[in-house]
């Protein structure tokens, strides 16, 4: 009741009121088969959390991941859901909150964040709920129809939640006033208001908030996007990408528009989390980190200048136009020891299907020139394009051998599912082959389950391209590790040793330690 009455007090003289805001990273949802789960911290979240208080906002954070990393809860379809259960979650929101926002990373965990936001409408019916991430951002209009959200959230989302924020706060909260969201008016209709133009200095933004979270649960495990080498942070030094694939749902989500961060502010940040957090490693979760030569040059140098001492790496992917030798090397001497390269296709005319700008001829020296120097390559490759064919999947596999011999560690192959947001998703959508619905939802997760595996190509059956990817991870590992025999001898040194240098060796890494805890449990079972 008192707190009913200071709302009043505030609202009758129009004055600012004190709010509270509570940010959820739900748990996340990995496939029963999967040998790499990746617990990451929300990094997007974090940056959410900062700006609300960097805005004199009080902040609560809930991210169900990391404060249960050892937990995990059977979920439908061979799937376990990580972290704290739903009601769990549920039950560490403050009370008399304002504003509850929830954060979704990707597609293929919509059906149980929705089951969240369903249930926090339930249990908090007068706050005000808000949705954001690339999902939402991707299909506004489904988003608010499938769930009981108020309020979604387009693209980048520090100013757009300020600004809800302040509007909350002032009682003059008007969402047709507010750029870059999805919402449903009194009359129950869904609006889609202009996007908010991109931030064009991203050292503007506060820094994430990662004392609001468990961040230490992360680090002491050595959890993040990449190889464990040991406390990772994660880190963003640009947003966007100035490609336009096919495939990629980054123009809807982040634009074309490529924005670097200052170097040395970023070196700054990466000093902090040094000193504040004994950090050994930086994660770089960038979409295309390496655009421009002249940044990535400037940025290893002031490492050196510095003389900061760390690990990073680049396990999101990158570009291979700008890594000649010079900055492969580079490169090394600063630290990075992991990169991806998404070449995607060795099918030139995929290639120009998906509009995936690239030479495979400079993929490969780019991918020499790192090897060269001592660099850790892992490459991706996708299968099933719409109208791939046979003839085309055997280009890729030539030129699968051909970056094995050049020296990459790893492959990953996946298989082409239409992510929303992206041309292909919007172009298959048009046909009607495409019902967006929980089994939609569950086929996105191939990517670490296989037997998940959809084909959209006319040429190839769901069957056939399972096997194609089969056939293609082997042909990788028969080429690199008859150029280089020595290679499988010291992954298995190096799971003895308890280090991982590669993906692959993090996949072994978690495969032999789910089994050791399967083997725990059936004792305890017996027992």
């Amino acid at each position: 009741m008192l707190y009913a009455r200071v709302s009043l007090y505030y609202l009758r003289y129009n004055l600012p009121r004190p709010i509270k805001i509570c940010l959820i990273r739900p748990s996340i949802v990995v496939p029963a088969s999967n040998a790499i789960t990746i617990f990451t911290p929300p990094l997007g979240l974090a940056y959410i959390a900062g700006s609300l208080r960097s805005a004199k906002f009080e902040v609560q954070m809930i991210d169900a991941v990391g404060e249960s990393l050892d937990t995990r809860h059977p979920s439908n379809n061979d799937c376990f859901i990580y972290g704290l259960s739903q009601e769990q979650t549920i039950d560490g929101i403050d009370p008399n909150t304002d504003i509850i926002g929830i954060a979704l990373g990707f597609s293929f965990e919509w059906p149980t964040c929705r089951d969240l936001m369903n249930a926090v409408r339930t249990r908090f019916p007068k706050a005000l709920l808000i949705g954001g991430g690339e999902h939402i951002t991707a299909v506004p209009t489904q988003s608010l129809e499938d769930s009981a959200i108020d309020i979604g959230v387009l693209g980048e989302g520090e100013e757009t939640a300020v600004e809800i924020a302040i509007a909350v706060s002032e009682n003059r909260l008007n969402p047709e006033e507010i750029s870059g969201i999805v919402f449903r008016n009194e009359l129950g209709q869904i609006h889609i208001n202009e996007r908010r133009p991109r931030k064009r200095d991203l050292d503007d933004i506060a820094l994430p908030a990662w004392d609001l979270m468990p961040i230490e649960n992360y680090l002491e495990r050595g959890y993040g996007f990449g190889v464990n080498r040991g406390r990772s942070m994660p880190m963003m030094a640009s947003r966007g990408c100035p490609y336009q694939c096919t495939f990629c749902s980054n123009p809807s989500m982040w634009t074309t528009r490529w924005i670097a961060r200052d170097p040395d502010l970023l070196l700054d940040e990466m000093q902090l989390y040094q000193e504040k957090y004994n950090i050994e490693n930086f994660d770089f979760y960038d979409l295309t980190a390496i655009v421009k030569k002249s940044w990535i040059v400037d940025f290893c140098k002031k490492i050196e200048e510095r003389n900061m001492t760390f690990t990073w790496q680049l396990p999101s992917g990158t570009r291979s136009e700008a890594i000649d030798n010079e900055v492969a090397s580079l490169l090394y001497k600063s630290g990075c020891r992991n990169m991806s390269y998404s070449p995607e296709s060795g099918s030139v005319g995929v290639l120009e299907r998906i509009k995936k700008k690239i030479s495979l001829d400079s993929v490969i020296r780019s991918i020499d020139a790192s090897f060269i120097n001592h660099m850790n390559i892992k490459t991706n490759i996708i299968f099933g394009f719409p109208g791939e064919t046979l003839k085309e999947i055997f280009e890729s596999y030539r030129f699968i051998i051909r970056m094995a011999i050049a020296g990459a560690y790893d492959i990953s192959i996946w298989a082409f599912s239409p992510y929303p947001g992206s041309e292909l998703f919007n172009n298959i959508s048009t046909t009607g082959k495409l019902k967006m619905d929980d089994a939609y939802y569950d086929s996105l997760r191939s990517y670490a389950d296989p037997s998940k595996t959809v084909s959209y190509s006319v040429h190839i059956s769901d069957k056939l391209l399972k096997i194609l990817r089969f056939i293609g991870t082997a042909l990788f590992y028969v080429a690199s590790w008859s150029r280089r025999p020595n290679r499988p001898f010291k992954i298995i040194w190096n799971l003895m040793n308890g280090k991982q240098e590669s993906r692959a060796e993090l996949g072994l890494y978690n495969l032999l330690r789910h089994n050791r805890l399967a083997k725990i449990f059936t004792k305890l079972r017996k027992s």
